[in-house]
Order: C-alpha cells, then sequence, then structure tokens
C-alpha cells in the first residue's frame, strides 16, 4: 500500500512538472505561429505529460536498480554488468522516445525514425547521462562502502564485547563454593578468624566483580587481589602457599586482562599437590626485554584431576581480542612456566 501511494506522488510530481513546463514554454518560448499552435493542443499536453513521466519513473528504476546493484557487486558481478547494460539501454531508448515525441508534436514526418542531426543529438544526450549515472553509482557505492565498513566495526567491537565477558563469566567456577565451605568450618572452629575470612571474600568479589566492567587492569591491582586470594586458599589449605614477588615497582603501572595473574595462581593449586609437607612457591617474574610476566611454579601433579586446558585457553583467546597476542607456555620435568604480555595502554 505504501509503494502504491509512493508511485501515485511521483507520478503527480512529475506531472506538476511537466505542466509548469508546458505553461512556460507556450507563454515564454519564441516558437513560430505554425510550431506554437500545435503546442497548443490537449495531444500536445498530454504527449509531454507523458514524456516527464517516462523520463522520471525511468531514472527512478535505474536508481533502484544502483541500489541493488551494491548488495551484489562483490558476490555477483554479473549482476551489476547487466544492470549497467540495461541502464544504458533505458537511457537511449527514454532519449529516443522523448526525441519521437517532440517530433510528433511539431509533425515531423516519419517522427519514430532516427537519422542525420537527430541520432547526433540523441547519441550526445546520452553519452553525458552515462557519465552522470556512472559518477552517481561510484559515488553511491563508495557511501555504502563507508556505511558497511562502520557497521562491520561495529558489529565487530560489539562481538569482542560479548565474547570477553562470555570467557571472563568462565573464571573460578568453584571458588565461591569451596570459600563457603572453608567459612563454614571458619565459623565453628575460629570465629575471630572467621570474621577476617569473610573480609577477604568480600574484597576479592569486590575486585572480581568491578574488574569484569574493564578489559585491562593495573598490575598493581592485580598483585593486591593475590594476596588475599592467596590469604583465602591459606586458610583453607594451611600456610603452605607463598608468592615470591621480583616485579619491580616502577611496573605496577603495566596493565594485564582483569584476571589472569589470578587465573594462573588457581591453576597452580588446582593441578599441584600442596600441603604442610609439600608446600608450593609461585615466583611471578616481569622480564624487560620481552615485556611478559612469567608465573613459575614447581611441578607436583596432582593424581586423578583432568587437565583440560581450557583456562589457559581462555585467557589466549582473551589476550589476542584484546592486543592480537600470545602467551607463552614452557614446561620440562621440573617447573612450569606460563608468561602473559604487559601492555602499556
Amino acid at each position: 500500500m505504501r509503494q502504491k501511494y509512493n508511485h501515485l506522488f511521483n507520478g503527480l510530481l512529475f506531472s506538476g512538472l511537466a505542466s509548469f513546463s508546458y505553461l512556460f514554454l507556450v507563454l515564454y518560448s519564441d516558437l513560430a505561429p505554425k510550431h506554437l499552435e500545435v503546442l497548443i493542443s490537449f495531444k500536445s499536453f498530454i504527449l509531454i505529460l507523458a514524456a516527464f513521466n517516462l523520463v522520471g519513473f525511468g531514472v527512478l528504476m535505474i536508481h533502484n536498480w544502483q541500489k541493488r546493484s551494491f548488495q551484489f557487486l562483490v558476490k555477483r558481478k554479473d549482476r551489476l554488468i547487466i544492470d549497467c547494460i540495461l541502464t544504458a539501454i533505458i537511457l537511449f531508448l527514454m532519449n529516443y522516445l522523448v526525441w519521437s515525441i517532440v517530433k510528433a508534436i511539431f509533425e515531423v514526418p516519419e517522427p519514430f525514425i532516427l537519422k542525420g542531426r537527430g541520432l547526433r543529438i540523441i547519441a550526445l544526450v546520452w553519452l553525458v547521462e552515462m557519465v552522470i549515472t556512472n559518477l552517481t553509482l561510484t559515488i553511491n557505492f563508495y557511501r555504502q562502502l563507508v556505511l558497511l565498513h562502520e557497521k562491520a566495526e561495529q558489529f565487530e567491537e560489539a562481538s569482542i564485547k560479548a565474547q570477553y565477558v562470555a570467557l571472563q563469566n568462565q573464571l573460578n567456577p568453584h571458588f565461591l563454593f569451596n570459600s563457603l565451605n572453608t567459612l563454614i568450618s571458619e565459623i565453628e572452629y575460629s570465629p575471630r578468624n572467621a570474621v577476617l575470612f569473610t573480609q577477604r571474600l568480600s574484597d576479592v568479589y569486590r575486585y572480581i566483580l568491578q574488574s569484569q566492567q574493564q578489559r585491562l587492569v593495573t598490575l598493581k591491582s592485580e598483585l593486591s587481589f593475590i594476596d588475599s586470594y592467596i590469604f583465602l586458599h591459606k586458610v583453607r589449605l594451611g600456610d603452605c602457599i607463598r608468592i615470591d614477588n621480583k616485579v619491580e615497582l616502577h611496573n605496577y603501572d603495566l596493565k594485564l586482562p582483569s584476571l589472569a595473574l589470578q587465573l594462573l595462581v588457581e591453576n597452580v593449586i588446582k593441578h599441584n599437590i600442596i600441603n604442610m609437607d609439600y608446600p608450593m612457591k609461585i615466583l611471578i617474574d616481569y622480564e624487560q626485554q620481552s615485556g611478559m610476566l612469567a608465573v613459575t611454579n614447581e611441578i607436583r601433579v596432582k593424581p586423578n584431576v583432568a587437565t583440560t586446558g581450557m583456562g589457559l585457553k581462555n585467557l589466549s583467546i582473551r589476550y589476542r581480542l584484546i592486543c592480537d597476542k600470545n602467551i607463552l607456555i614452557e614446561s620440562n620435568t621440573n617447573y612450569f612456566t606460563v608468561k602473559v604480555p604487559l601492555l602499556n595502554e
């Protein structure tokens, strides 16, 4: 229905332009009396209306074809070539029919036969119209290209954010349950220690919630978080975990993905035997030359613990999404090291 009204509006617009042009031609043209008498007739008026509507709707049709051609330019180049050929044919036919209508109005013999001067005029007008049409097509193509590029950037950014949030949400699925079980035990056997444990647990989850709103956090904030995180594990496992931090203070403002360091420390605790008889030292150091933070631990693999590598895989994906850099994993018979890039921005 809307398209029908659009066609009606365009028809009235073209007819209005035709009427205005007809009146202007009758009132202000310097035609000979013979030709002017022919022009002032109902037949001539109808022919001019038809010519204006023919040209107008023809131009609209060409414009719509061009718009559709943009969508097939890359995948269907044959469609664009066909549309260009059809455009050239339609423009030539419109010029031919308008010229024939003008000759018919002035009662020129054989108005539909092209020859001599008439053919040259139509060819010249047709060439000018083709140049204008091709320029319009090129301008519209590049305008559409810019719009598609902007939409692609917006889609990519939204996709990256969605992937990043999804990856963050996969972190620490069992940590809360273990902490709550530890808290229940502390409430029963050491209420004072339970209060301190609750405060540190609150600090840890406050940091987790805040950091999930950010892509990058400073190394200083991540190390501070690790202190509280390790405290919670010490309450559960005993004083058998130690962080050996070798990073110099002037590197604390460097950044890394939120909870990246926590993930590496959690992997150490999850996959290795740690107790009072076998304490664990986790070395954290910054390699100035490579710009990478190294987390190293002694290998003491827990039995019956499945290693999926999902945590490190997620961390690697997060780094590629953020800065297109990779993490490094080094392992030998005694030590396991993961190196992650630290970023200036």
